[in-house]
């Protein structure tokens, strides 16, 4: 019986791809496969994990014959998987040895269909290692619901970088089969939230626990950190027809917290089309972003605010990228 599938989407991961591998290969008492899906890498990740699949029996390497982006290779990952938990792990990221383990026996005691833990945020550039829930914040496992995954997704001063979104839940592979759940493939930002969001709307039942057993790799290059507005755009109407099914149910309490983080996603996209256009020298196009709505001159003028101080400190590495938190 195979408790857990770890599936690990790569592409160009030559760098990290043994490390991550390892940190699976090590998990304490779970009885596991491990399937990387190369998503078409023009560097040597597939030669490596082909390398490691043949010393171990666990590690089958699943090569895409095109290039399709996170969520093609997770979703390739899942219909290949044969374990009762699907546990996504990024090529860059890696397992503390007792997650799996720890985990499972949550969610069986439970009875969960999902169950995620704290994020250890490793720092690429300087090493330095923080949890995203602080220290404190969380004491005991607790049970999240869909008002409370929004309202965790909803930028504070106090905790910029806590973002639910984020998490990595093992989720039970039958409960995802039963509900038709997978990634949606037309987009490449905020894949994990729509997911989860799916998720949680089709009944999932959700633990999380406070310890942080997978560790974050925060990359000023990662696809997490790079943001269209066509990506914006997306999450953006996402988010308007949930809205609109909120207040179908009158749902209060869900209405004004997607309002919210409506209001954030509204305030990286105008933000995100003013620069960009002003960058490429478009001032006209620019001007429609500034003044696409009522509010969008506030949104973008909040934007800048928030951003200036990461421009300054990115400064030195060679430019900035929008976060949308």
């Amino acid at each position: 019986m195979i408790q857990a599938s770890v599936i690990i989407p790569a592409y160009n991961a030559a760098q990290y791809i043994e490390a991550t591998i390892a940190s699976a290969m090590q998990q304490d008492q779970c009885d596991l496969e491990i399937i990387v899906v190369d998503d078409r890498s023009t560097d040597n990740t597939a030669a490596i994990v082909a390398e490691i699949s043949r010393g171990d029996s666990r590690v089958s390497l699943l090569a895409l014959p095109r290039n399709g982006g996170p969520s093609v290779a997770r979703n390739a990952g899942i219909a290949a998987a044969r374990g009762e938990w699907i546990a996504l792990l990024d090529a860059d990221d890696s397992f503390a040895p007792t997650r799996l383990a720890t985990l499972i026996a949550l969610g069986e005691t439970k009875q969960a269909d999902m169950v995620a833990d704290n994020l250890l945020l490793v720092d690429a550039v300087d090493g330095s290692r923080t949890p995203m829930l602080a220290p404190g914040s969380l004491t005991a496992p607790c049970m999240i619901d869909l008002p409370e995954f929004i309202a965790r997704n909803i930028s504070s001063p106090d905790a910029p970088r806590t973002n639910y979104g984020f998490l990595k839940p093992l989720m039970r592979r039958d409960f995802l089969m039963q509900h038709g759940l997978r990634y949606d493939e037309t987009v490449r930002f905020a894949e994990d939230f729509a997911l989860y969001v799916a998720c949680l709307r089709a009944g999932a039942r959700w633990w999380l626990h406070p310890d942080p057993l997978y560790r974050y790799l925060v990359r000023p290059d990662s696809l997490t950190q790079i943001q269209t507005t066509g990506d914006l755009d997306a999450l953006r109407r996402r988010q308007r027809a949930l809205l609109d099914e909120a207040r179908a149910n009158c749902d209060a309490r869900l209405v004004a917290l997607l309002r919210r983080h409506l209001r954030t996603v509204d305030r990286c996209y105008y933000y995100r089309g003013f620069t960009d256009e002003a960058k490429a020298r478009r001032p006209r196009a620019a001007l429609r972003y500034l003044f696409a709505s009522p509010n969008s001159v506030l949104l973008v003028t909040q934007e800048s605010a928030r951003q200036l101080p990461l421009i300054l400190r990115k400064a030195l590495r060679g430019g900035y990228k929008t976060v949308a938190r």
